[in-house]
């Protein structure tokens, strides 16, 4: 796959423009093993949320749970990855890993709806229809 074919499945998918671009300002190059130790960032993020829900922050935990274990099914593939799909999925840990990106995480209960969309347009690039579905289905 290669860096237009990346861009054309994101460009083609259903992110915002805002979205799109903050997805792809993310896409930084990363070895197998490095995203391989994403799987840790990707865990403890997931953490930080549940505390918040449980603190009564009105966010979706219900939604973070399904984003994090997609983000690390695709980190645990990462050694069969291109360099542009490594990076296309770098992209994509570091959006969930963003609380303040296009639509704050922290500022309501639909603030991690943009964080599943990249991760389904990653998936969907990466041809991982099965997570694609998983968080389809969940999405108001």
């Amino acid at each position: 796959m290669s860096r237009d074919d990346i861009a054309r499945a994101v460009a083609e998918s259903a992110l915002s423009v805002e979205e799109r671009l903050g997805f792809l300002d993310l896409c930084e190059a990363r070895s197998a093993a490095e995203l391989l130790a994403d799987r840790d960032r990707v865990r403890s993020h997931l953490g930080v949320i549940e505390k918040a829900v449980e603190e009564g922050r009105a966010l979706d935990g219900e939604l973070a749970h399904p984003i994090a274990e997609s983000l690390i099914a695709l980190l645990d593939g990462a050694t069969h990855l291109s360099f542009v799909q490594r990076r296309a999925l770098a992209g994509a840990v570091e959006y969930f890993l963003r609380t303040d990106d296009t639509d704050s995480d922290f500022a309501s209960s639909h603030g991690l709806e943009d964080d599943a969309r990249v991760v389904i347009a990653v998936s969907d690039a990466l041809g991982r229809d099965d997570l694609v579905t998983r968080l389809t289905v969940i999405l108001p």
